[in-house]
């Protein structure tokens, strides 16, 4: 049994280094607790939460906080682009080289970079003007986008917008045409935060793949916004990919402590699965423990912060999974999404 490496779907790195604005920080304040936890690679998103004033300084804010990070990080981080670049970072991480064979030549091995693939959650900044995606792509090396937060904006109903979470509202003309341009400049879409009817017209419309970064199952708990079997099928049924998430407001009500664990993690897990295939689910795990208080989210015992990831391909392989199945759900899953 070798060494699994894990990409985490959604880690709002970004979000927190671009309120912060106190320098490079990259490495210190997130990746070496990343990489403690097996995580060779990760989505590190920025965001405008629903209820923040949105306009076009915030994406020019996140761009030079992109650079300059990355500037800083040097050789110690990869920026993905394609499905190619993290195929490599996951071989080296592996210890593999590119044929996949060993590369123990009795010298020393250098460290595998960091895989960063630069993603935005909600257009919201955009204010509707659609060169904002081309203009990600080219400054910032975003690769992975969703549309809408939880908030409505010009291009579709996000998932608690004026709507509500049921509301028949999708994408706008808008929007439809913002989903062609990611596909044809191979930004992965992702769903996490938009409305039913949106999820179904992004999955009508795009020409590729798409994921939802990070959600829980809905027959485990229903907190308003984690899937149903039928959704998560009707993802898969296009070949898209569902990342599991470690938030406690996924796992159970926020006062029941009881089940804020690896264990209830586990459960979600374990059930999307089931529903959608292994093929399908990924780690969509969104520590964000540094955004926020104890109090507004509590600690998952067992998976506090991103040092503890592991723990959950353990109890993959305590649940039965074969290495190789635990592979699809760490890292390989994504690699093909991300190809598209």
């Amino acid at each position: 049994m070798g060494f699994v490496p894990i990409f985490d779907l959604h880690a709002d790195v970004f979000m927190d280094l671009v309120r912060r604005g106190s320098g490079p920080e990259l490495e210190a304040r997130h990746l070496r607790r990343m990489r403690a936890g097996g995580i060779a690679g990760a989505g590190l998103i920025d965001c405008r939460m629903a209820g923040e004033s949105s306009e076009p300084g915030d994406f020019e804010r996140f761009i030079r906080t992109v650079r300059l990070e990355l500037e800083a990080a040097g050789d110690r981080v990869l920026v993905a682009k394609t499905a190619a670049d993290l195929d490599k970072v996951f071989l080296a991480a592996q210890g593999l080289d590119d044929s996949g064979d060993s590369g123990d030549s009795g010298g020393a091995r250098r460290p595998a970079p960091f895989a960063v693939v630069v993603g935005y959650e909600g257009l919201n900044p955009a204010l509707g003007d659609l060169s904002w995606i081309e203009r990600l792509h080219r400054e910032a090396h975003v690769r992975i986008a969703a549309i809408t937060h939880n908030n409505d904006n010009p291009f579709g109903a996000g998932a608690l917008g004026a709507s509500g979470p049921e509301g028949p509202r999708g994408l706008t003309e808008l929007g439809c045409a913002a989903v062609a341009k990611m596909n044809e400049l191979g930004i992965l879409i992702d769903m996490a935060h938009a409305s039913p009817q949106t999820r179904k017209d992004v999955l009508a419309a795009s020409t590729r793949p798409v994921m939802l970064s990070h959600t829980s199952a809905k027959a485990v708990y229903d907190n308003g916004r984690n899937l149903d079997d039928r959704e998560m099928r009707a993802i898969a049924d296009r070949g898209g990919l569902l990342g599991c998430m470690t938030s406690p407001a996924a796992l159970a009500p926020l006062e029941d402590r009881n089940n804020h664990s690896l264990g209830r993690y586990m459960a979600h897990l374990a059930h999307m699965i089931d529903a959608a295939g292994v093929e399908h689910v990924g780690l969509g795990m969104h520590f964000c423990e540094y955004l926020y208080t104890e109090e507004q989210y509590p600690p998952v015992r067992g998976l506090e912060d991103a040092s503890k990831a592991q723990a959950i391909l353990d109890a993959l392989r305590g649940l039965g999974y074969s290495e190789g199945d635990i592979e699809k759900i760490a890292f390989r899953n994504f690699l093909r999404v991300f190809a598209g």
